[in-house]
């Protein structure tokens, strides 16, 4: 069985909570469309900190919960997300593939890459784009961006939730101090060159390389919100310059 599918608007962004043994297919409809996607833990009742098991503790041991400064437990309880860099790390690879699973900044799984349609052509380098990106690309006044979205989206899901998870979700852009997480960029071509000799290398911003209803699936390891903008950059060849509505589908 399968929710209706929904609609994430051209140059606007979406979220939808997917459970854990869940997934959902995101579809890059109109063939040209990058759709940043975020996985965020979705907020519930904190573990206590004294806790061994806790995540804050990983392989805790009798002694070594007391070895950790008040400083560091606070910044390790940040709000848990899906991370780059930390996939990156665990996967030994740039891009993700079917069967790998992407992972937390606590080195947790998050969602797992089931199926993909198109070429299998991702990026988990570039940063989601911003306001002060596309005044750096010339863009004066405002443009919509990914960051924008992101926030724009969690908001919007969080006022048909419960009062308690629509509150953590208010408050995630406080607790991670406005910053958005580098996004999975699904769909987006960005090769990495090389340029002259030695370790030196270069990045590219391509256009796609997917067709018409190509898409990803991703299961859900937890229970996380997936947040999805339809990325508005028309100043680069990312999008061919033309920002589509892309799609997404929560599949039981």
């Amino acid at each position: 069985m399968a929710n209706p599918t929904q609609t994430v608007p051209a140059r606007r962004g979406a979220a939808t909570i997917v459970y854990k043994g869940q997934s959902i297919k995101i579809i890059n409809t109109h063939g040209n469309q990058v759709v940043d996607t975020w996985a965020f833990a979705l907020p519930s009742a904190s573990v206590s900190a004294n806790d061994v098991s806790a995540p804050l503790f990983p392989n805790a041991t009798s002694t070594s919960t007391t070895s950790y400064s008040e400083t560091a437990n606070t910044a390790a309880s940040a709000p848990e997300y899906m991370s780059m860099c930390h996939t990156r790390a665990s996967l030994c690879k740039v891009t993700p593939e079917v069967g790998d699973t992407l992972v937390s900044q606590k080195r947790a799984p998050m969602v797992k890459l089931i199926e993909d349609t198109s070429p299998g052509v991702h990026d988990t380098l570039i940063a989601a784009c911003d306001r002060w990106r596309y005044s750096e690309l010339g863009v004066e006044g405002y443009h919509e961006s990914c960051t924008d979205n992101c926030w724009d989206a969690l908001f919007a899901l969080s006022s048909s939730l419960e009062v308690e998870v629509a509150q953590a979700l208010k408050g995630l852009q406080a607790k991670m101090g406005g910053r958005v997480p580098d996004p999975f960029n699904l769909f987006m071509n960005i090769p990495i060159t090389q340029e002259g000799v030695g370790a030196k290398r270069g990045l590219s911003f391509d256009g796609p390389v997917t067709k018409e209803g190509d898409y990803v699936v991703l299961e859900a390891m937890r229970d996380v919100v997936v947040v999805m903008s339809a990325c508005p950059q028309d100043v680069l060849m990312i999008n061919g310059k033309d920002p589509a509505d892309a799609h997404f589908q929560v599949l039981r």
